[in-house]
């Protein structure tokens, strides 16, 4: 089990995007951003997270190598 002073490392795209939206909201609650950043930023978070969730979907109706095999 990781200790305390180890990060977790970023392996896949998913979690570096997923990373980068986390880092952004937190920023926007902490006041970084003015009026139009903010709306810009959320824009992108909505096309981000549309995206990875379209993909999800994708990849749930697409089957399996598995099941082709048989």
């Amino acid at each position: 089990m990781p200790t305390e002073q180890e990060q977790e490392q970023v392996q896949t795209v998913n979690q570096a995007v997923n990373l980068l939206v986390q880092a952004a909201q937190l920023a926007q609650k902490r006041g970084a951003y003015n009026l139009d950043e903010a709306a810009l930023l959320s824009q992108a978070i909505n096309v981000l997270t549309a995206s990875s969730e379209d993909t999800s979907e994708l990849n749930a109706l697409e089957p399996s190598d598995e099941s082709a095999e048989e």
